[in-house]
């Protein structure tokens, strides 16, 4: 086989299936960020009856690495390190989490987000009491939850769906305690000293800070995965060698004969 030849075959094989990986954002996308803090945060301003102290939420880098983490591991289940000391967070030691599973085309951040607030057609304030499964809206309006990571990860097959998008958002600290998710009353009228109040919500510059975590990942996070970066790299490391091989064989064969003069 001629060296254009290789190439060719390896492209017909490889490229194909890296273009055919799904093009999912990940934890570092600014757009996903922002649209996964915006949405939580407006389904928490609108909660009937009204909040007297539900706070506002902010991105966290570690709860997006363990939901990342968990993600991969494409299992319809509940990460079963979230009540193991430091296992998904560094600081905080009370993790909530959300999962959302359904096709790759189908998934939207927003339309994943509002599954679990619609929850709220099965949910009794008064009586704080559920008639079917509601804990997803739960912690999506917990008063004191207010960190959130969360990522999405392609899988082969999750909850008998192929070629899905396995959406996981983990919140710190974790709501779904024996207890109303919030406090009924006018809105912001329950803040802590020192909040503010912006779209319903109580702020405060403490908690809304952005914390980094150099070096730290889930303990248990496996590194035997490829992500779709992974998979382009490694298409293109193979590439590059292969037209380095024959860049080399065709100055070999056409150019054995070529004598400089001076």
């Amino acid at each position: 086989m001629r060296p254009w030849e290789v190439v060719l075959a390896l492209w017909v094989v490889l490229g194909p299936a890296a273009g055919q990986q799904p093009l999912l954002p990940a934890i570092t996308d600014n757009a996903f960020i922002e649209e996964c803090v915006r949405v939580h945060n407006d389904f928490r301003s609108k909660v009937k009856p009204e909040a007297s102290n539900m706070q506002y939420m902010t991105w966290d880098a570690a709860l997006a690495m363990t939901a990342r983490a968990w993600a991969r591991k494409c299992v319809f289940e509940h990460n079963i390190y979230l009540t193991e000391r430091y296992q998904c967070h560094p600081n905080f030691t009370s993790i909530g989490e959300n999962i959302w599973i359904g096709s790759v085309q189908a998934f939207h951040v927003t339309g994943a987000i509002k599954s679990w607030y619609d929850e709220v057609a099965f949910y009794a304030f008064n009586l704080d009491a559920c008639s079917k499964i509601c804990g997803h809206y739960r912690q999506v309006v917990w008063d004191y939850s207010y960190k959130i990571g969360c990522a999405v990860a392609p899988c082969k097959n999750v909850g008998g769906i192929q070629n899905a998008a396995n959406f996981v958002c983990n919140y710190a600290p974790s709501g779904n305690l024996p207890r109303r998710p919030y406090k009924e009353g006018r809105s912001c009228s329950n803040c802590a000293n020192g909040d503010t109040c912006e779209n319903k919500l109580c702020r405060n510059a403490e908690r809304d800070k952005l914390t980094y975590y150099p070096g730290w990942q889930p303990p248990w996070e496996s590194h035997n995965t490829c992500s779709e970066a992974c998979v382009s790299l490694v298409v293109l490391r193979i590439l590059l060698l292969v037209i380095a091989f024959a860049s080399a064989y065709f100055m070999r064969t056409y150019f054995t004969d070529m004598t400089i003069n001076t």
